[in-house]
């Protein structure tokens, strides 16, 4: 039970920190700032208001965070079949989350 909670915090923690990147107020200036210096067309530009693309690359961190800080047990055991199938679960149900939300 307690893996479960662990996981579902950690989901919410990177469904939460995607959505302050691309979609709050709060982080427009800093957004629109850092895509005027960039070269038009940008990959990272286009990065910072696709929810399910910064999705992937929040969850990557957080799940290896949650694989070496966590005492649940692991699928496999091994750091790269686990982080990489954690960090696209995560991704995948952020971009879930994000269509729950109503268009802005």
């Amino acid at each position: 039970m307690t893996g479960l909670i662990e996981i579902t915090v950690v989901l919410f923690v990177v469904a939460r920190l995607t959505r302050l990147i691309v979609a709050d107020e709060i982080t427009r200036r800093p957004r629109e700032a850092i895509v005027r210096r960039l070269p038009e067309g940008s990959a990272f530009a286009y990065l910072l208001f696709c929810r399910w693309c910064l999705s992937v690359w929040i969850a990557a961190p957080a799940a290896a965070g949650w694989w070496h800080l966590s005492v649940a047990p692991r699928w496999s055991g091994y750091w790269w079949v686990d982080v990489p199938a954690v960090a696209l679960a995560l991704s995948y149900a952020t971009g879930l989350l994000v269509r729950a939300e109503p268009e802005e």
